[in-house]
C-alpha cells in the first residue's frame, strides 16, 4: 500500500501537466500569439543581429582612442657577407641574430576624426535598436489583424449553425404542414433547399476559418498545427466615438514610435559623417614610443692577462757567454662568448617620437568625400521626411478607417434591430402557415445578410480602433 499511494500520485500529476499542455497547445491568446511571432520573425532576428554588430563597432571605436601596444620578437639566421647589427662588422660566417621590441602607438590629433567616429557609431547603433521596435511593432500589427479575421470566422460559424438549427425546426414544421394539406410540397422543397445553402454558407465559413488560421500561423512563423486555434472571447456592446483629430493623432506619436526617433538619429549620423570627412583637411599628430635589445651570436668579450717571464735581453762586452737576462712582458688575450642575459641589458634602448602629418594635396580625395556626406546628409534629411510622411498618411488612413467602421457599424446595428423585428414577425406567421415559403425565405436571406454585416462591422470597427490606440501609445491588449 505504501509503495502504491507514491506511484497513483505521480501518476495523477502526469496525467494533469499532460492534459495541461495539450490544451495549451490548442488554444492560443493573442499575447501569446505576438510573442511567438517576435520570437520566429526572421527579420527581427536579423535585425537584433545587426544591433548586436553595430554595438561592437561603437565598442571598437572607442577603444580605437587609446594607445596600441604590441611585442614582436624576431629570430635571424644570416648566411654570406651580411652586416652584424649589434657589433656593426660584415662579415662572411655564420651566424644568428633575435630582436624583441615593444612599440606602443596613441593619436593625439586627427581633427577629431576618432571622436565622430565614436559619436556617429553610437547613433548607428541607437537606430538600429529603434528598427528593431519598428519591426516588432509592424509584426505586432499583423498578428492582431490575422487574430481578429479568425476571431471573426468563429462569429460567423455561430451564425451560420444558428441558421441551420432555424432551418431544421422550419424543415420539421413545414413537413408537418404539407401532411395536412395546409401548404403545397414546393414549399418544402424550398426550406430544404434553404437548409442546404445554409449548410454550404457553413462549410465555406469553415473554410476560410481554416485559410485565416494558416495565415495567422505563417505570420507568426510557425508550421501548420490542425489542433490550433485562437482564445476566443464576446465581443461586448460597441458604441463606435470619433477619435481625437489626426493632427492630435500624429503629434503623440511622433513622440514615442520608433521609426521617427530612428530617421532623426541615422540624420544625426549622417552629420558626423560630414564632420569625419572634413578631418582629412586637418593634420595628424601622433606619439610613438619603443623598447628594443638583442643578440647577436658573433659578439664576444675579450679579455687580456700581463705576466713576466725571464728572457736575455742582451750580452756583455758583445760576449755570448755574458748573456744579461731581464723580466719581459707577456699578453695573452682571452675570447669568450657574451651571454644572452648580458647582450640584452646592454643592447636595450628606447625611443619616444612625435610624428605630424600635414595633408597637402591628396588627389581630391577629401574634397569628394566631403560632397558625398554633404549629400548623403541631404538624403538623410529627405529619408527623415519622408517617414514623417509615411506616419502621417498611416494616421490619416487608419483615422479615416476608424471613422468609417464606425458608421458603418451604427447603421447595421440600426438595420439588425428592424431586421430582427420583421424576421420575427415573419417567422411567427410562417410557423403558422399565413406566409408562402418563398416570401419567407427572402426574409431569411436578408435576415442572414444583415446578421454577416454585423459581425464583420463589429471586427472590422474593433481592429481598427485597436490600429488608432496603437498610433495614440495604448495597450493593444485593451
Amino acid at each position: 500500500m505504501n509503495n502504491i499511494f507514491p506511484k497513483f500520485i505521480t501518476l495523477f500529476i502526469l496525467i494533469t501537466c499532460s492534459s495541461y499542455l495539450f490544451s495549451q497547445s490548442k488554444t492560443w491568446n493573442l499575447k501569446a500569439c505576438i510573442d511567438t511571432a517576435y520570437k520566429k520573425n526572421i527579420s527581427l532576428n536579423q535585425g537584433k543581429l545587426n544591433t548586436d554588430i553595430n554595438k561592437i563597432n561603437y565598442t571598437q571605436s572607442r577603444a580605437a582612442q587609446l594607445p596600441n601596444l604590441n611585442l614582436t620578437d624576431g629570430q635571424n639566421f644570416n648566411y654570406g657577407y651580411s652586416l652584424d647589427p649589434y657589433t656593426y662588422q660584415y662579415t662572411n660566417q655564420y651566424f644568428a641574430t633575435n630582436s624583441i621590441t615593444l612599440t606602443s602607438t596613441v593619436t593625439l590629433f586627427n581633427g577629431y576624426l576618432l571622436l565622430n567616429t565614436v559619436k556617429q557609431n553610437k547613433l548607428i547603433y541607437d537606430a538600429s535598436a529603434l528598427d528593431v521596435d519598428k519591426i516588432k511593432n509592424d509584426i505586432l500589427l499583423n498578428v492582431v489583424a490575422g487574430y481578429m479575421q479568425v476571431l471573426m470566422d468563429h462569429d460567423a460559424i455561430d451564425v451560420a449553425q444558428a441558421q441551420i438549427e432555424s432551418d431544421n425546426t422550419q424543415v420539421d414544421e413545414t413537413e408537418k404542414f404539407v401532411k395536412f394539406g395546409k401548404v403545397a410540397e414546393l414549399n418544402l422543397l424550398q426550406v430544404q433547399s434553404q437548409l442546404a445553402a445554409d449548410k454550404l454558407t457553413k462549410v465555406n465559413t469553415e473554410n476560410q476559418l481554416q485559410l485565416d488560421r494558416i495565415t495567422l500561423l505563417q505570420i507568426m512563423n510557425v508550421p501548420a498545427m490542425p489542433d490550433f486555434d485562437v482564445e476566443r472571447s464576446e465581443l461586448t456592446d460597441l458604441f463606435p466615438e470619433i477619435p481625437v483629430s489626426t493632427e492630435e493623432i500624429d503629434k503623440i506619436s511622433e513622440g514615442f514610435l520608433p521609426q521617427i526617433k530612428s530617421a532623426a538619429i541615422k540624420t544625426n549620423a549622417a552629420v558626423f559623417s560630414l564632420k569625419m570627412a572634413k578631418s582629412g583637411w586637418y593634420p595628424k599628430l601622433t606619439l610613438s614610443g619603443s623598447l628594443r635589445s638583442g643578440y647577436s651570436s658573433l659578439r664576444n668579450n675579450l679579455s687580456e692577462n700581463i705576466f713576466y717571464q725571464p728572457e736575455t735581453i742582451g750580452y756583455l762586452n758583445d760576449l755570448p757567454s755574458q748573456p744579461v737576462v731581464g723580466m719581459v712582458p707577456q699578453t695573452i688575450v682571452n675570447q669568450s662568448k657574451d651571454p644572452l642575459s648580458s647582450q640584452f641589458k646592454n643592447n636595450f634602448n628606447q625611443v619616444i617620437g612625435l610624428n605630424i602629418t600635414v595633408p597637402i594635396f591628396n588627389n581630391l580625395q577629401v574634397k569628394s568625400a566631403v560632397e558625398t556626406a554633404k549629400i548623403n546628409v541631404m538624403n538623410a534629411e529627405l529619408n527623415e521626411q519622408q517617414t514623417r510622411n509615411d506616419l502621417r498618411k498611416a494616421i490619416e488612413t487608419a483615422y479615416t478607417n476608424q471613422v468609417s467602421a464606425g458608421k458603418k457599424l451604427v447603421a447595421t446595428q440600426e438595420q439588425m434591430v428592424l431586421e430582427k423585428r420583421t424576421y420575427s414577425d415573419m417567422e411567427k406567421k410562417y410557423a403558422v402557415g399565413a406566409m408562402d415559403a418563398t416570401t419567407f425565405l427572402i426574409e431569411k436571406n436578408n435576415y442572414n445578410k444583415v446578421a454577416m454585416s454585423l459581425i464583420q462591422a463589429k471586427y472590422d470597427y474593433v481592429l481598427k480602433t485597436k490600429i488608432v490606440n496603437f498610433y495614440l501609445g495604448k495597450s493593444i491588449y485593451n
